[in-house]
């Protein structure tokens, strides 16, 4: 995705700036590391046609967290890449409500779940001719577990 340089599911050791950008031109002036989390998780099951038949709806809580480095000259340039990349997000998440297949559906209504896509924006910082920024897309995603 335009703008991102890796993802990850855990903070690496290191926080390397080449990170951010990795993959990209070197003229790039705006990247991103994105750290996905699930931090909530519940499962219940879905009767159908008696108690020994039915599913299993496992609902997660998903959190994108952007950490976004830029060298533009303007910290308002570099919140104008921030939205971006937030409408890059937000149109990856709309474009398949599966997440290719991983899940029933992302980012929708769902019973015991947020009906919304939610996201949250750090203040940024801006030193030695770099903006830090940070901001968290937030979501349900849903997932289908026949019942053994």
């Amino acid at each position: 995705m335009k703008g991102v340089g890796v993802v990850r599911r855990a903070f690496a050791k290191r926080d390397d700036h080449a990170d951010y950008f990795h993959g990209m031109p070197t003229a790039t002036r705006t990247g991103c590391q994105l750290i996905v989390t699930i931090y909530h998780q519940e499962e219940f099951r879905i009767a159908l046609g008696g108690e020994h038949s039915g599913q299993k709806q496992r609902n997660f809580e998903v959190e994108l967290a952007c950490y976004i480095r830029s060298r533009t000259p303007h910290a308002e340039d570099a919140q104008d890449d921030v939205y971006a990349l937030q409408d890059a997000l937000l149109e990856h998440l709309r474009a398949d409500r599966t997440l290719g297949s991983a899940v029933f559906q992302a980012g929708e209504h769902m019973t015991h779940g947020n009906a919304a896509i939610r996201i949250e924006y750090g203040q940024p910082e801006s030193r030695a001719e770099l903006t830090k920024s940070f901001m968290s897309v937030q979501f349900s995603a849903c997932e289908i577990v026949p019942q053994a």
